[in-house]
């Protein structure tokens, strides 16, 4: 049984037992799987094949079925990850294939139970594959975040089919949904010259932060349809994860048993009956309300003027605020937020995010914690035990888009604070390398003032010894040429071998 290339469909050939090769079509370095049997290969290529025609669903069931029958083979568990995140492989602008992102997922990949997994049972060469693979997607990921955090707000969100009619019933309900005040997010009219990548993204946000999803359907062709299916399957998959999310499909001359099993839950509404949209617009607006008694009343006026003391740098009328909010709402995420910014310092999020700030959170880990922090799940753990239970409360308490972009925030924080960590750590030891070299440098130096002394010593002894013998020697020469004395001749060559001696010590010594 042949394996299928993750990226672009190729057939892999894997020459080794690393679990990793490259593809001959599209040349990307990618993993395979090493412990499933020819019948569990082929249902692993069709879930593979069904992710990348956004079936996440039923790529799913299959994926879930192989890691129940393989547990210990981590490509099961790996694109279970990558269907959570809805990942596709399609061709940028220069035809080469990059990940994009379809489905709405606002959790770290890294943190995926199915990622998790996948690294436990990978091999060294898996396991470096998945993690930077991983990396790419949460790039991915936290763009679909801030889009979520600062783009437009939308009540409804609405897909349709590409046939004409389709389109021309579906422009009918935006139009009309946006004479009722509705905010519409419709992918042809709010997109604009907007596509690919950057387009998935708008999509992503608007079916996130939508209140009503709006599925319009005039021929049952229409759900099989790529584009389509991937945007219903989104709206689906929010609506199981946000029950107070609305979810209708709009059919026209199509019977209910042609709806897909996912829709087949929610509400089905036919556009040809007479009151269609008089209906539609009542559900949303009675969704909009119901959902606007649910939200918590902080004191809004007392949040103002908290955040009027922030801007203002007087942090201990703030911090004061916030008691005041909390003791009257004591699950106001903003006044959590706001007593963690004012505690140190900071006017709004972007002064927690500036060097000296984040430097002085580095230097309070560092002196608590120390360098040492492999696991980025430890680090996250001890920084969140360093700030205190303020930026806790408000990241459990923060609700919806507020929720997502306080998340991004509080991620942006902690990995400028890791680098910071990291950054003096290389510091520390680049100043410990400096002191031992100049340490060795100094012993150096003394060691040869040290010879110089010596030398020096030696020398002067050898001057002082030379002058005297050559007065003795003179002397001796003198009585022995001038008396004849033997004793004066014998006292000479005396001399000779004890100069001798004395000066070639001297030099050994050298």
């Amino acid at each position: 049984m042949e394996l299928l290339c993750r990226i672009c469909g190729g057939i892999l050939q894997p020459d080794d037992d690393t679990g990793v090769c490259e593809c001959d079509s599209c040349g990307s370095r990618q993993t395979y799987p090493m412990g499933y049997d020819i019948e569990r290969l082929e249902i692993f290529n069709k879930a593979r094949s069904l992710r990348q025609k956004t079936d996440f669903e039923g790529a799913e069931k299959l994926l879930a079925q192989l890691c129940a029958e393989a547990p210990d083979e981590p490509e099961g568990f790996w694109e279970l990850a990558l269907c959570r995140c809805g990942i596709v492989y399609e061709n940028d602008e220069s035809a080469v294939k990059v990940p994009v992102c379809r489905r709405a997922s606002i959790t770290p990949v890294t943190e995926d139970v199915n990622y998790l997994t996948a690294i436990a049972y990978a091999t060294d060469e898996q396991k470096a594959v998945y993690c930077r693979e991983a990396a790419a997607i949460d790039v991915l990921r936290r763009e679909f975040a801030e889009r979520v955090g600062n783009g437009e707000k939308y009540d409804v969100f609405l897909c349709s089919g590409s046939s004409e009619k389709c389109v021309g019933i579906t422009s009918q309900i935006y139009d009309q949904l946006c004479e009722e005040g509705f905010s519409v997010f419709y992918a042809p009219k709010s997109l604009n010259e907007v596509r690919g990548r950057a387009g998935e993204l708008y999509i992503n946000a608007a079916i996130n932060s939508a209140e009503a999803l709006l599925v319009v359907c005039t021929d049952s062709e229409d759900f099989a349809e790529p584009h389509m299916k991937s945007q219903w399957s989104r709206c689906a998959s929010a609506v199981r994860k946000d029950s107070e999310k609305l979810l209708i499909t709009c059919i026209s001359e199509v019977s209910e048993g042609d709806i897909p099993e996912e829709l087949s839950d929610y509400s089905v509404m036919d556009i040809e009956k007479l009151g269609f949209m008089a209906e539609v617009i009542r559900l949303i607006r009675r969704r909009d309300s119901g959902h606007s008694a649910s939200v918590r009343n902080a004191p809004e006026k007392l949040i103002r003027r908290m955040n009027i003391f922030l801007a203002d740098e007087d942090f201990e009328a703030a911090e004061e605020y916030c008691g005041i909010i909390l003791d009257a709402s004591p699950e106001c995420w903003q006044a959590y937020w706001a007593r963690f910014l004012a505690y140190n310092g900071c006017r709004n999020n972007g002064d927690l995010l500036l060097e000296e700030v984040v430097e002085s959170f580095a230097s309070d880990y560092i002196e608590h914690f120390g360098y040492d922090f492999a696991e980025d799940d430890v680090f996250g753990a001890q920084l969140a035990q360093l700030l205190g239970e303020s930026p806790r409360k408000a990241l459990e308490y923060a609700e919806g888009d507020e929720k997502l972009n306080l998340e991004t925030v509080y991620e942006r924080f902690v990995n400028a604070v890791r680098d910071a960590v990291f950054a003096k750590e290389q510091e520390n030891i680049e100043t410990e390398e400096k002191q031992e070299l100049e340490e060795i440098r100094r012993r150096h130096d003394e060691e040869e003032e040290r010879k110089t002394a010596v030398e020096n010593k030696k020398q002067a002894i050898r001057n002082r010894y030379i002058t005297y013998a050559a007065v003795i020697f003179t002397v001796l020469i003198i009585i022995c040429v001038k008396f004849s004395s033997i004793l004066a001749g014998a006292l000479i060559v005396i001399m000779i071998i004890v100069s001798v001696l004395v000066l070639g010590g001297l030099n050994r010594n050298n």
